[in-house]
């Protein structure tokens, strides 16, 4: 009689608990779900606010966020937009360095190689010029920027990459103690075709959602672990 109580029992709440999930589940799933796209936007519009806005300033150096190699050792259109903003900014005199960032990716050589290339071929001082290779995210290019500018008594810098990217290169620069300013590279394809605008947009709201996301549940392994995904 006992086993029947408690298997009875036992039922009359995995039912009640289903009927509380039909009821109230769906509601709150669209209230979570109603809460990420009220987020997401509004970090949508604060990205894209910031991309139109140009920071630049005189600074200690420049410094160079990378992109993607393509084959045959070529700079994808972004890459170049990026390095080529950044020699406009140097021949201005608003800095007389330039640290070239990035990691090799899907093609070698380094990202910081190739943009190393670009800015030689384009007249720029080889020892104006200082390669970081070993990056393979934005957090890690601009943490290792930063031990490059303590080495070298810099305290200043300039930010360049595409427009939508400077928010949250901004963001990470402040959490790592580096006073820095961005410039974006408007030219770049990824921000001039308003469809990959938007695209890249949106896609830089959720990263800055999951970069705040692992710091408050302090899930560094994790972000360590998927970093270089964003």
């Amino acid at each position: 009689m006992a086993l029947i109580f408690d298997e009875g029992y036992e039922t009359k709440h995995q039912d009640r608990a289903r009927t509380l999930w039909r009821r109230y589940g769906s509601r709150l799933a669209l209230s979570v779900l109603l809460l990420v796209m009220t987020v997401v936007a509004v970090l949508y519009l604060r990205v894209d606010t910031r991309a139109r806005e140009d920071h630049a300033r005189p600074a200690d150096a420049i410094i160079v966020l990378g992109a993607a190699v393509w084959a045959n050792e070529r700079p994808s259109p972004a890459l170049n937009a990026r390095v080529q903003h950044a020699i406009t900014l140097y021949r201005q005199g608003l800095a007389p360095h330039l640290i070239l960032c990035g990691g090799v990716g899907k093609n070698q050589p380094s990202e910081a190689e190739v943009m190393r290339r670009l800015a030689v071929s384009a007249g720029i001082p080889a020892d104006a010029l200082v390669l970081e290779e070993r990056s393979r995210s934005t957090e890690e290019s601009l943490s290792n920027a930063r031990a490059l500018m303590a080495a070298r008594g810099w305290q200043t810098a300039i930010i360049v990459s595409d427009p939508f990217h400077l928010y949250r290169a901004e963001l990470i620069a402040r959490h790592l103690g580096l006073e820095a300013y961005g410039s974006g590279a408007h030219s770049s394809p990824t921000y001039a075709h308003t469809l990959l605008r938007m695209r890249y947009t949106i896609r830089e709201a959720l990263a800055v959602v999951w970069y705040y996301a692992t710091r408050l549940v302090e899930l560094d392994w994790l972000y360590g672990m998927l970093k270089g995904k964003i």
